[in-house]
């Protein structure tokens, strides 16, 4: 990879990971200064992240949204996630023409990602026409192989997509 692509992709995570932390703190001033409690957890443990970051931070999570720039669009859970995505990238007619080129020829170890037809598949999802992706993977390998084998190989820029979740009760940091 070209390497002023990534440090300007690196900027741009830096530049957003400000902004999430830059409106936490606006968050807590506002509510010191107007005597509301600060344990009041509702949505002190809510995060965005852009997509784009290591996969193996949304683990342990529950996905709230996906931020398709200022655009907020709900979910429950990570195959919500991929499923918007996926959906929002083949609305784009030449990314459908080229999710379709692709099918039947991005396997997993048993089974194929990304298909023409739902057969053999453990949890398909019908992201348009004749095209099926495969959607029975944890929350670290759904947003893997939605980035860098669906994503990246349609040239689907989504360097403006993050999503907002709340961690796990059971995970540490």
């Amino acid at each position: 990879m070209n390497r002023d692509i990534i440090l300007a992709e690196l900027e741009n995570v830096r530049e957003k990971m400000l902004g999430a932390v830059n409106s936490r703190i606006d968050d807590l001033i506002m509510k010191i200064e107007s005597g509301e409690p600060l344990d009041d957890d509702s949505s002190a443990a809510e995060t965005v992240y852009p997509l784009s970051i290591t996969p193996a931070l949304f683990k342990g999570t529950k996905p709230d949204a996906v931020f398709f720039g200022e655009e907020k669009v709900p979910v429950k859970t990570w195959f919500n996630v991929y499923t918007v995505i996926l959906r929002r990238c083949a609305e784009d007619y030449e990314k459908r023409d080229a999710l379709r080129y692709l099918c039947n020829k991005i396997l997993g170890r048993k089974r194929v990602i990304l298909s023409d037809k739902p057969d053999g598949m453990n949890r398909p999802v019908e992201v348009t026409d004749e095209v099926f992706a495969e959607g029975f993977f944890d929350t670290e390998w759904l947003v893997r192989i939605l980035t860098t084998e669906l994503l990246d190989n349609v040239r689907y820029d989504y360097s403006d997509i993050s999503v907002s979740f709340t961690p796990s009760k059971k995970r540490r940091y």
